[in-house]
């Protein structure tokens, strides 16, 4: 399954990273030489976290022990933690290759979703920018309830894009810049199903469409 593939590609190549920012550091499997750089700390806790939330889920051990780090008075801002960073994401990695992770009912649908995506892009192609944005948007849709359900929030059986989007971003799930694009695309949406198709240009599709394979990558599983 093409999804797997990814995950396990993502998995390996934070691996690297985190072998070889250490070995810069000077780590020897006690202390470092000297502390990992700030912003490649940063960087590694925040792939690491996202990552181990869309396998492992929001509830999990490892994602719970890895936000502790993120979130704590001493050790968000702290890289010495880099090597607990680095711990928790080996770990994980270990109990996925064990099979003993991951819902695979969300990878299937992760996957379904990046084969509607690659519909979406073969409608613009052929020179159908509305259904694209129609599809889009319900791609969008769908992959927002999704992260509502991995963030155990609650979601009615009809809503819309506005709704959910209010909904993660009290859960603080994305930030402000995030929320206020998802707002502007749902108004496309909004104008190709309702035929204002005035109001949606070829750009708009494609600006649309990317966006969505974004978010899928950034919040569900790489589509």
């Amino acid at each position: 399954m093409a999804t797997i593939t990814k995950i396990n590609e993502k998995f390996d190549r934070l691996l690297a990273e985190g072998e070889k920012i250490q070995r810069t550091a000077g780590w020897n499997g006690r202390q470092y030489n000297r502390s990992p750089d700030d912003v490649d700390y940063r960087r590694f806790r925040t792939e690491a976290l996202n990552l181990i939330r869309i396998v492992c889920g929001a509830h999990s051990d490892h994602y719970k022990e890895l936000s502790r780090i993120a979130e704590g008075k001493d050790t968000a801002a702290n890289s010495y933690f880099f090597k607990d960073c680095y711990g928790i994401r080996q770990a994980a990695k270990r109990d996925f290759d064990d099979g003993l992770l991951f819902d695979l009912r969300a990878v299937v649908a992760a996957e379904v979703l990046g084969d509607f995506i690659d519909q979406a892009d073969a409608l613009l192609a052929a020179g159908y920018h509305i259904p694209a944005t129609s599809l889009a948007g319900a791609i969008l849709e769908d992959a927002m309830r999704k992260l509502c359900a991995s963030r155990a929030l609650p979601v009615p059986d009809k809503t819309s894009i506005d709704a959910l989007n209010a909904e993660l971003g009290r859960a603080g799930a994305y930030d402000k810049l995030v929320h206020k694009r998802i707002t502007a695309l749902a108004e496309l949406r909004n104008n190709a199903d309702h035929g204002h198709f005035d109001d949606v240009s070829k750009e708009d599709a494609k600006d649309l469409v990317g966006y969505v394979r974004r978010f899928c990558a950034d919040y569900l599983v790489r589509a």
